[in-house]
């Protein structure tokens, strides 16, 4: 049985319940402010935004290097989630346009709060480290905190900064005494035990008891496409890890290792990781 509430609408669970196009985020840290608070810091990826049909900030399959980069400085680098012993406080968006600023939503109460941001910078650093990490610009690169991407530098502001920055105005604004909703965030621990517990044979991530002995039968997906029976129970499977809230594709691999108890093979990675993705 499922102990806790997934948000559905914000962060881990990545669409809303109706499938609608939302801006994908993965979870990059978490900060312990004291025994009851916690910070969890959450990136906004380029990768699987800009190039995803089902993202709100979907541009083309293949954005140019001007959109990568206005991409990149234009739209928000990070939200925050502060939790009071895994229970949703506030949802706090760090955005850049048309002004650097924290928009910070009680969730119980509904009220918002706006703080300006004293930060300075052409871009996060999260974001400069995509851009490199991605080869967008194969003579992009960074020096002495500047980015230098298709002739043009930037300045880099660290995710660090933003972190103190936030906390302060946490802390000063006494939003530690904000209302505590009811909707309750799975540590990392317990949505993998979950997703494991839920794979066994019968529950509701189990997609696979049913295919035994048929595994590698050929089904039609669309004209003149084919995919084995166990491709798409890995596929099915993927996709109910991102909808869960799973971090990464990769987090998603690691969880059916410990099921499998051995590593992955290559079409289960393949399937697995286009589920999450919904390629």
């Amino acid at each position: 049985m499922l102990l806790f509430l997934i948000l559905s609408t914000i962060t881990f669970a990545q669409t809303d319940k109706n499938e609608n196009p939302v801006f994908n985020s993965m979870s990059i840290d978490e900060i312990i402010i004291d025994d009851n608070f916690k910070l969890v810091v959450n990136y906004y990826t380029l990768e699987n935004n800009i190039e995803n049909p089902l993202s709100s900030v979907y541009i083309s399959k293949k954005p140019s290097e001007k959109e990568i980069i206005e991409s990149a400085t234009e739209l928000m680098s990070y939200n925050f989630l502060l939790l009071k012993d895994q229970k949703m406080v506030d949802l706090i968006a760090f955005n850049e346009k048309p002004l650097r600023a924290f928009n910070l939503i009680n969730l119980k109460s509904g009220k918002v709060k706006d703080y300006k941001s004293k930060i300075k910078g052409d871009i996060s650093e999260n974001r400069a480290n995509e851009i490199i990490d991605n080869k967008f610009d194969h003579n992009s690169k960074i020096e002495n905190n500047i980015l230098t991407y298709n002739g043009k530098t930037y300045s880099i502001y660290s995710k660090q900064e933003v972190i103190d920055e936030i906390l302060n105005i946490i802390k000063n604004n006494k939003h530690l005494k904000d209302k505590v909703s009811d909707t309750q965030i799975p540590t990392k621990a317990e949505l993998q035990n979950y997703i494991i517990e839920q794979t066994k044979p019968y529950n509701s991530l189990d997609f696979f008891t049913e295919i035994k002995g048929k595994e590698y039968d050929g089904v039609q997906i669309k004209p003149g496409v084919y995919a084995t029976l166990q491709s798409i129970a890995f596929y099915k499977w993927g996709r109910a890890n991102y909808e869960l809230g799973v971090n990464t594709y990769q987090d998603a691999f690691s969880i059916y290792a410990k099921i499998k108890g051995k590593e992955l093979n290559i079409k289960e990675k393949q399937s697995i990781k286009s589920g999450f993705n919904k390629d």
